[in-house]
């Protein structure tokens, strides 16, 4: 097979933006009102990996955020509605298009008392499937992406030595104007029912039993019951616990043990984790991920490493993911900070290869009392097969301008430049990569 890598770097690229920090609004009852206003600006030759290149990409985006949030001594209600007023300029727009996109909600109820707890969440949100997509072989992929769900959760008997818990959820994802064939909607189902064991104030544990029915658009239906129980024990330095997973369903049977530690530090936390997992289609595998975030006199330094397991049914073979991450910021002074990192993750199989790299850097700098400008470098390479081709790729760049609560950051000035074929690998599944699923493709 042939092996295909787009390159991807980054230059610092100057620009000007406002932006507004956030509004705060609070009345008498204690009802909390936000708004937050987001600038961001991207220009991109051939962003979607064409062969050949399909030409330059440019977007202006004014993201508007509106919350709210209610609390009291035993209810908590949180609503977050956001949406962007886009303009465009590409190669798959008819000169420049202007629309209001990318909309996403969120909704949250709890009501808690000492001997109970009742919940509910609610989701949406649309845009892009690159950028929503957890899949890597998806990230290039051309279209929209649409989720939505809920999940309900109640537990009971919270202050006796045993409680019990029951969760429900509801999740679908819809793809529009895409051709990918792999892009499959689904709609699934899941319950969950469970009990918490309090042998005493450092040991506990919990049973469960939860089966999940996912419905494909292309009509296959899975069904899974996962049966779980589990041990936590509360020491002086952190935690130790144990996990063992049953999962029986129409793709495979898998089984899987796994162990941690976390340990506690005056200036550092560590999180260790070693398992195994077995398949009755894939044999028996190590699994395990080590985190590390370390704080230093001017800054921090975080470390990352994972290893998971997971079973491709249509291809009928085993897939070993293997990820690194490690960053360092840097405090500068009390109004700016340069963060350095680097990822790189690998999602092997005998049929394919998908290996990729990252490389930045970011300096942030708040510039108002409620408005932070980042800019920074970043360059990325992306290999598929197992042959030893490889395609030309440009260098490009990005900067950044943000309203921010809390610490996330987000590029709203990217420069992308990749002359390379698409993108059609085998998926790294990203998030929790030492947790073991079986997949569909």
């Amino acid at each position: 097979m042939q092996a295909r890598i787009s390159l991807r770097g980054a230059l610092l690229l100057c620009t000007a933006c406002l932006v507004a920090g956030p509004l705060h609004a609070q009345d008498a009852r204690g009802v909390q009102f936000t708004f937050d206003v987001e600038q961001r600006f991207e220009y991109g030759r051939n962003v979607d990996l064409a062969v050949p290149a399909d030409g330059s990409s440019a977007i202006s985006a004014t993201t508007l955020t509106f919350g709210i949030l209610s609390e009291t001594p035993l209810d908590r209600f949180a609503f977050s509605a956001s949406g962007a007023l886009v303009i465009e300029n590409s190669p798959s727009t008819t000169g420049t298009d202007v629309e209001f996109d990318r909309p996403e909600v969120t909704v949250a109820y709890t009501r808690e008392i000492p001997d109970a707890l009742f919940g509910v969440t609610g989701r949406y949100r649309r845009g892009d499937v690159a950028d929503l997509t957890d899949d890597l072989a998806d990230a290039d992929a051309v279209g929209t992406q649409i989720d939505y769900g809920a999940t309900v959760t109640y537990e009971a008997l919270r202050t006796a030595p045993v409680s019990i818990f029951v969760v429900g959820t509801y999740d679908a994802t819809e793809y529009e104007d895409t051709v990918d064939p792999g892009l499959i909607g689904s709609d699934t189902l899941g319950l969950t029912v469970g009990s918490r064991l309090r042998f005493s104030e450092v040991l506990t544990g919990t049973l469960s039993v939860g089966n999940t029915r996912e419905v494909e658009d292309s009509g296959v239906v899975t069904e899974t019951t996962t049966t779980t129980a589990g041990l936590d024990f509360l020491l002086p330095t952190g935690t130790a616990s144990a996990v063992l997973t049953f999962d029986t369903g129409d793709t495979e049977d898998r089984t899987t043990l796994e162990l941690s530690r976390s340990y506690e530090f005056p200036s550092a936390v560590l999180v260790a984790r070693i398992g195994a997992t077995n398949s009755d289609l894939g044999g028996t595998d190590v699994i395990g991920g080590l985190d590390l975030t370390q704080e230093l006199p001017d800054g921090e330094v975080t470390l990352s490493v994972a290893r998971g397991v997971s079973y491709d049914a249509a291809a009928a073979e085993t897939t070993v993911d293997t990820s690194l991450a490690v960053a360092w910021e840097r405090n500068i002074n009390a109004q700016s900070s340069m963060l350095l990192d680097f990822s790189w993750e690998v999602s092997d199989a005998p049929s394919e290869r998908v290996e990729e790299t990252e490389i930045g850097a970011t300096y942030s700098r708040l510039v108002a009392d409620r408005a932070t400008l980042d800019v920074g470098l970043r360059y990325r390479t992306r290999r598929c097969g197992r042959a030893g081709n490889v395609a030309a790729g440009f260098p490009g760049a990005w900067a950044e301008l943000l309203n921010r609560q809390g610490a996330e950051t987000g590029p709203l000035i990217v420069l992308r430049t990749c002359a390379s074929p698409p993108f059609s690998g085998r998926s790294l599944v990203k998030g929790e990569p030492w947790r073991t699923r079986s997949k569909r493709n």
